[in-house]
């Protein structure tokens, strides 16, 4: 692979950033003048000089550390992310992440992002060497670019002119600027500068091994020059390039081809599947984890970005010196036999894992659901109900993808798979290039339309993950069927129709119906049939990784202890499992029948209808019932009005009158009350709707709430038409 020209998308970038921004204090995304001594005097002060330790992803501690700076300060941040992203190739960060962060940054100044010239794209797609800056140490590299800037706008514009024109006189001014000299972005500068004089490389160690060996193949003293200097280190690769092309190699030779990589890294000129990991991964180690029992701390570990593992009674694994001392723990705490690969897990995740290394989410032995990059160190967060080991990450792809039968992974907590290559090539393909079966379905997309806040929310996914049975109830059009199937694709995870069944209880349904029964055969005679609620059992049992719901919508129109029968006692929350398994009425030799736990059941109960008796106490005792009230007076349901096109002023008159009807059903305690309510769903546009007018508006108080009201006042019918005028006046 030759030495990129100085045709390379990323070159021709830093040589607009030299001329634009270096030399003249001006911008790359626009024509003012952004980089300059009083936006990086901001960012010195902001940041450099305002650290910001704890919780969060870099770019949420940055966002508040620079809430107070000026918006051509963030703006000068963005276009300092741009330069810092020219170099590294997709393995060290993808393109799309590249630009998505740059356009973060620059829209804190509260204007969008200005349409960069096409080379400004261009120059983020392919890059030009791996960095591991993006990691852990991004901070340090933002942080020696603020410093290394506030130097550069001290100096005089001729000082500034002449360092430019000079690559060692700008290479010895930068070095004073690297405090550490361990700065990557260090290398990279120079070499964007000046890159006939400054190899690709964002690490010192190679040039460093590339100068030894190369003294020795050309009978030099490897010790007759210094290493530690950076600028004298990079003059003697320059000197060992024109040597080397002398001899007859090409201008524009990489020191990673073959011939050249057999002198300074023979143990590197290897199979393309080791290249392949190198470039990927560099000496980072990739890890595959398991987020659970079916995988159900997935949804947790995105929203707060870690991994963690169990064995909570083990306390803090710091103090623990060898892997010996938490075996016997774990033999001691959980009465485990020969607990190899759990101590394994449990050191590997304390002691081993490092910032930099990447780690692959999966569940099961065949489904994949992304993978990220390890942010932080080890830590026992002791207020965590359970999992209370953890690290941070920064994830950066996740859905899910299923792996075939000769890919499949092992059951095990935690692995180290960095030798397992040729398997992560297939599976980093397999997440970065494959769309997803299902993308994850987050509580943002779950509360879209819903007209409940998120607390409201997860107090409702609280409750039917502790209690597993919930019943939403309600007056009628408060949504419950619409949010039913939002709860039952969030407890999955995904949006999953196949693991969701929804059935309709009513006067006539039956145990037969729902558990098992005899039915006609068609040749004659009868034969047992198991009912839907069995069946969905059955599948979910067969599944365990999984997480099923079962939606019963009208669940007090029927007669529920036969209906249930001796699934009554099965469907606790503390009974779910194979021990209490019972045997089943029609077929009590057969296997016995449990509920498992992967299974959730949701009710709906509507409120204002007269028909229904008392909710059976027994059946009340095992479900949390959660009341649904209308939402005509949320901000959500206004702003969705608007949205979907219903004019202003008809959507306050919605509000305004169906609140003051309601207030009138809420008063009305002798015949009505709260449960009679009407709903906000009866305004919710369809999707063959078309106009939202007065006529749109009239048709529905016509055809809907008028047969309704009838209904509730129909010994009123004076009362009701009054009512129906306010409504339409």
């Amino acid at each position: 692979m030759p030495k990129p020209s100085s045709d390379h998308p990323v070159l021709r970038a830093a040589v607009l950033w030299r001329d634009r921004c270096l030399q003249g204090n001006g911008s790359v995304f626009t024509d003012r003048h952004l980089w300059t001594s009083e936006n990086v005097g901001y960012l010195v002060k902001y940041f450099a000089e305002n650290p910001r330790e704890g919780e969060g992803t870099f770019f949420e501690k940055l966002e508040k550390q620079l809430a107070r700076a000026p918006g051509t300060a963030k703006q000068l941040a963005a276009e300092m992310f741009w330069v810092m992203y020219l170099f590294p190739r997709p393995g060290s960060i993808r393109p799309g992440t590249k630009r998505q962060q740059i356009r973060q940054v620059w829209e804190w100044s509260g204007e969008p992002l200005p349409d960069a010239l096409s080379e400004l794209n261009e120059a983020l797609d392919d890059g030009i060497g791996n960095t591991g800056m993006f990691s852990f140490h991004r901070w340090r590299e933002f942080l020696f670019f603020i410093r290394m800037m506030e130097g550069w706008t001290r100096l005089p514009a001729s000082e500034r002119e002449a360092r430019l024109a000079d690559p060692w006189a700008f290479a010895k001014w930068l070095e004073e600027q690297d405090e550490t000299k361990t700065r990557q972005l260090r290398h990279v500068l120079l070499y964007l500068l000046f890159p006939d004089c400054f190899e690709p490389f964002a690490r010192g160690y190679p040039k460093k091994t590339i100068g030894r060996a190369f003294a020795e193949k050309f009978g030099e003293d490897p010790a007759a020059f210094d290493h530690a200097d950076r600028v004298v280190l990079d003059r003697k690769i320059l000197d060992i390039r024109k040597k080397l092309q002398e001899e007859g190699a090409a201008p524009d030779f990489d020191f990673h081809d073959e011939p050249y990589q057999w002198v300074w890294h023979p143990d590197k000129v290897d199979s393309p599947i080791e290249q392949w990991y190198r470039e990927k991964f560099g000496t980072a180690r990739v890890w595959v984890l398991t987020p659970g029992r079916g995988a159900q701390f997935w949804g947790e570990f995105q929203e707060e970005g870690i991994i963690a593992i169990g064995w909570d009674d083990l306390g803090d694994l710091r103090e623990y010196g060898s892997k010996e001392s938490i075996h016997e723990r774990i033999r001691g705490a959980y009465g485990a036999t020969n607990p190899t690969m759990d101590s394994l897990a449990c050191y590997q995740f304390a002691y081993e894992m490092q910032p930099g290394d990447y780690v692959i989410a999966k569940q099961g032995r065949s489904v994949l659901l992304g993978h990220g990059v390890i942010t932080s160190e080890y830590e026992f967060r002791e207020m965590r109900s359970e999992c209370k080991h953890i690290r941070q990450v920064r994830w950066e792809v996740t859905g899910k993808w299923s792996l075939p039968k000769d890919r499949r992974v092992t059951t095990k907590t935690l692995t180290d798979f960095s030798d397992e290559k040729h398997w992560l090539q297939f599976a980093f393909g397999l997440m970065e290039d494959a769309p997803p079966i299902n993308s994850r379905y987050t509580r943002k997309e779950a509360l879209k339309d819903l007209f409940l806040s998120e607390p409201e929310f997860d107090h409702i996914i609280n409750a039917l993950k502790r209690k597993k049975n919930v019943v939403l109830e309600g007056p009628p059009g408060v949504g419950k069927t619409f949010i039913a199937k939002r709860l039952a694709y969030r407890v999955i995870g995904y949006e999953l129709p196949e693991r969701v069944r929804m059935i309709q209880f009513h006067q006539s349904y039956a145990y037969e119906d729902f558990i098992q029964g005899y039915r006609p055969r068609e040749g004659g005679g009868f034969e047992l049939h198991n009912g839907v609620f069995v069946l969905f059992c059955r599948e979910a049992v067969a599944n365990p990784d999984d997480r099923y719901v079962f939606i019963i919508d009208e669940v007090n129109r029927g007669n529920l202890s036969k209906i249930f029968g001796e699934l009554m006692l099965l469907i606790e929350a503390d009974k779910r499992g194979p021990e209490y398994a019972v045997p089943l009425t029609y077929s009590p030799k057969a296997e016995d029948f449990h509920v498992p736990a992967n299974l959730f059941l949701i009710g709906m109960m509507n409120t204002a209808d007269r028909s229904l008796a008392m909710v059976d106490y027994a059946l009340r005792r095992r479900f949390a019932f959660i009341r649904l009230s209308p939402a005509f007076g949320t901000d959500q349901f206004s702003n969705y009005l608007n949205d979907v096109g219903v004019p202003e002023e008809l959507v306050k008159k919605i509000v305004v009158r169906f609140s003051a009807l309601n207030e009138k059903i809420r008063a009305d305690r002798r015949n009505l009350g709260p449960g009679f309510e009407i709903g906000h769903s009866f305004f919710c546009p369809g999707d063959d709707d078309g106009g939202f007018g007065e006529s749109w508006y009239d048709a529905i108080v016509r055809r809907e709430i008028e047969p309704l009201l009838r209904e509730y006042w129909f010994d009123r019918p004076d009362h009701v038409d009054g009512e129906i005028r306010a409504l339409l006046k």
